[in-house]
This record gives C-alpha cells, sequence and structure tokens, in this order.
C-alpha cells in the first residue's frame, strides 16, 4: 500500500510515554504514526519507542488498520496529533520491516 501524501491520505505522529506495547521495554517515551483518510480512519500505522537507555524499537502496529480515530478511540478532533512529512513516514516504515 502506498502512504504518499495526498488529499486522501493524511500523515500525523502522536507523542506517548510508559512502556511498549508488549511489554518487553518499560521507562521510555515515543510516536505513534499514523496514515489516515481525512475522516480518520487509520490505513497504516507504526510504533517508534526509545527506552530511557537508548534502546530504540520500531514495529508495525496491524491491529490499528481499520480503526477511526474519532468514531472508535473516542477523539474529537485531530488536535493531538502533529503531520509529518512523507519522508518521515517513510523512514519510520522502513525502519519497522527491518526490525522484524
Amino acid at each position: 500500500m502506498s502512504t504518499q501524501k495526498t488529499p486522501e491520505v493524511r500523515l500525523f505522529r502522536e507523542f506517548w510515554n510508559g512502556d511498549s506495547r508488549d511489554g518487553k521495554l518499560v521507562g521510555g517515551d515515543g510516536w505513534h504514526y499514523f496514515a489516515m483518510t481525512p475522516e480518520g480512519e487509520i490505513l497504516d500505522a507504526y510504533e517508534f519507542y526509545e527506552t530511557d537507555d537508548g534502546t530504540e524499537v520500531i514495529s508495525p502496529l496491524p491491529e490499528m488498520k481499520g480503526v477511526h480515530w474519532i468514531n472508535d478511540l473516542g477523539f474529537e478532533d485531530f488536535e493531538s496529533l502533529e503531520p509529518v512529512d512523507d519522508l518521515e513516514f517513510a523512514e519510520v516504515r522502513e525502519l519497522a520491516g527491518k526490525s522484524r
């Protein structure tokens, strides 16, 4: 699937901190990266996580595909998301593929 930024695909990231989603890494922070429709349906998603000691983990979030940012996750808008460019999103996607 192409995630080229077009009027139909918007690229974002969301900051978070805590433990990695698999619970193996504790005490860090990172970003969730999303490719979405303008209405908020998530088309592609990744997690970039860095522990306090500098360990980095980038992984796909296939369970987020098809989830709706507003209808399913309960957000009122896209205010908590920061837009990202095609290059940054592509780099995260590539690194996620290498880390599997």
